[in-house]
């Protein structure tokens, strides 16, 4: 019994000395801001970098998405995907699409007002939205001299008119 106290107090020494023994303290941070980095998305310099057409499930997601800024619910994305089979004419199911959903009312489209107010503003931003490109020089002096000289032109026109053009079905 006396040999192993010394060998226990040894031990107990080594232990202390070595660190084998130690505790580690943890701090707990708590974050109230935290800030994400965003891959920076590079937007189409024209139409002509554009080689893919959408399909119908793409087209149908992605107009939902433009028109009321959140993803389309996966039973209603089922339920217009059939439609969409139902009719040849992919068209005709386009035209369709767009103005059943313009004709609803939660549908998130900037009023006249607003589009009045601020018109190469808007110009840019419906190009973003639905060309995922800025508006060349051209183009845009035409669509914003086409708003302010045509009172009757309303938001739901312009964005009826990019979301059935060609460019917006490709990608």
């Amino acid at each position: 019994m006396q040999d192993s106290k010394p060998t226990i107090i040894l031990l107990l020494l080594l232990c202390s000395l070595f660190g084998a023994c130690k505790r580690d303290i943890f701090e707990k941070r708590i974050y109230d801001n935290v800030i994400y980095e965003v891959n920076p998305v590079t937007l189409y310099l024209n139409n002509a970098q554009k080689t893919k057409q959408k399909t119908s499930l793409q087209y149908i997601s992605i107009l939902y998405t433009n028109l009321y800024n959140q993803t389309i619910p996966s039973q209603k994305l089922n339920e217009l995907s059939e439609v969409f089979l139902s009719i040849g004419d992919k068209g005709i199911a386009n035209s369709l699409t767009l103005n059943r959903f313009l004709s609803q009312s939660d549908v998130q489209i900037p009023s006249n007002q607003q589009m009045r107010d601020d018109i190469p503003m808007f110009v840019s931003n419906t190009y973003l939205k639905f060309y995922l490109r800025n508006p060349t020089p051209y183009e845009s002096y035409q669509l914003n001299k086409m708003i302010s000289d045509d009172p009757d032109i309303t938001p739901e026109m312009i964005y009826a008119a990019f979301a059935l053009s060609n460019e917006y079905n490709f990608y």
